[in-house]
């Protein structure tokens, strides 16, 4: 099998099309079709279904559309380094990060990546945990920060935090207490992200309560604008609005009687990987210590005992 029959089913199977693909590739139809029935000879089984516009995989041409993408990433990642005589570090690396964590990671993984690595390209993708996984497996990402992923036996895991989910308000709050009983976790309408919807509705579960959700939003900015206007009521790890909390800009209070958190997991394809994701994934590490360090991932302090007026203890009034 010739690499160069992989990287014309690839384009082919890109584009949808042997003749975008033909004359993406400068390669006239009747070869780049003979590629790609020499690639169907050899495992055996058909990988495209002609169409009158266009090519569609079969299953097997997805599953070895998955494989081929590894294998030219791995030969692009050879060149590299050998171009680079090899000597020092180099590469293409792209990093997943959730969004509640991009923000706080991006930027000082990016310094570190400039200073000690300046020859890695360094990419950041901004995605949700289930999208992440796919990416993962179809090699579009080398590393990622997954939240409570579950397993999968392609991918290893390593646990690299642990930290508190609280709920987050307005500053203009009066009465809550410093914490929110099950009871009005249970009645306050809130804005929540699918991700941890579901992660705090199964850890909930053991007592037969879920969240009320006021709006789904899958994007963490919006969430932390509308807080900061005065609106609603979120719940979040409490790294997400940390600094917001410090700064007495909103109000976080942790919830009573159940232990809320979320575990976050380093993930990677098996063994493969090269010596750039290697180097970055040391440096993110270093970066989440550091936070760590600086008690970003850490409880709020515990303000005294859960006691206040029962006309103020519902979060529901809140402006």
């Amino acid at each position: 099998m010739e690499l160069r029959s992989i990287e014309a089913f690839v384009r082919v199977a890109e584009l949808g099309s042997i003749t975008r693909a033909s004359r993406d590739l400068g390669i006239v139809q009747p070869a780049l079709s003979r590629h790609i029935q020499r690639i169907e000879t050899e495992i055996g089984t058909p990988l495209l279904v002609r169409l009158p516009r266009g090519v569609q995989l079969t299953l097997a041409g997805r599953r070895f559309l998955q494989h081929s993408r590894r294998i030219l990433q791995e030969v692009a990642r050879a060149r590299q380094e050998m171009n680079n005589g090899g000597d020092g570090v180099s590469g293409r690396v792209v990093v997943g990060i959730s969004p509640t964590l991009s923000s706080l990671l991006a930027p000082g993984l990016i310094e570190r990546c400039s200073s000690a690595y300046p020859a890695i390209n360094l990419t950041i993708v901004e995605e949700f945990t289930r999208r992440l996984q796919v990416d993962l497996v179809n090699s579009q990402v080398d590393l990622a920060l997954l939240t409570n992923p579950p397993p999968n036996r392609a991918l290893r895991f390593t646990a690299v935090l642990t930290e508190p989910i609280v709920v987050v308000m307005p500053r203009q709050s009066r009465g809550v207490s410093p914490v929110v009983t099950l009871d009005e976790l249970a009645s306050t309408p809130m804005l929540v992200t699918r991700g941890i919807r579901a992660l705090v509705d199964e850890q909930l579960a053991s007592h037969g309560i879920c969240i009320e959700v006021d709006c789904e939003i899958d994007a963490v900015e919006a969430i932390r604008r509308m807080l900061l206007r005065g609106r609603g009521v979120s719940i979040m790890p409490i790294s997400a609005f940390r600094k917001e909390i410090e700064e007495g800009q909103l109000t976080g209070v942790a919830v009573g009687g159940v232990n809320l958190s979320r575990t976050i997991m380093l993930s990677h394809v098996g063994d493969k990987l090269s010596t750039a994701a290697h180097a970055v994934m040391g440096l993110l590490r270093a970066e989440i210590d550091s936070l760590a360090q600086r008690g970003i991932f850490s409880a709020l302090p515990d303000h005294g005992p859960h006691w206040a007026p029962p006309q103020q203890r519902a979060l529901a009034g809140v402006a």
